[in-house]
């Protein structure tokens, strides 16, 4: 059976991808990039990724998984 940690982790996954496609296809239909309900619609969208962003970096974290940095600052070369 799979730990409960790694199915939030697969569901928190998915619904920040479905956030992602859903502000995707906003654009795909976007005709009028000065039209303010357009403009509502998209801070509506990006407030949505965020929150599912957050949500899955939440899920990850909680479920232990780290990864080390990538910054090449922190070698030694």
């Amino acid at each position: 059976m799979t730990d409960k940690s790694i199915i939030t982790v697969r569901a928190t996954a998915a619904a920040y991808a479905e956030a992602v496609r859903v502000t995707q296809r906003f654009f795909d239909r976007l005709e009028d990039a000065e039209d303010p309900s357009a403009l509502v619609e998209y801070a509506t969208l990006v407030e949505r990724e965020k929150e599912a962003e957050q949500a899955r970096l939440d899920a990850i974290t909680a479920a232990g998984f780290e990864v080390p940095s990538i910054d090449e600052s922190d070698s030694d070369s």
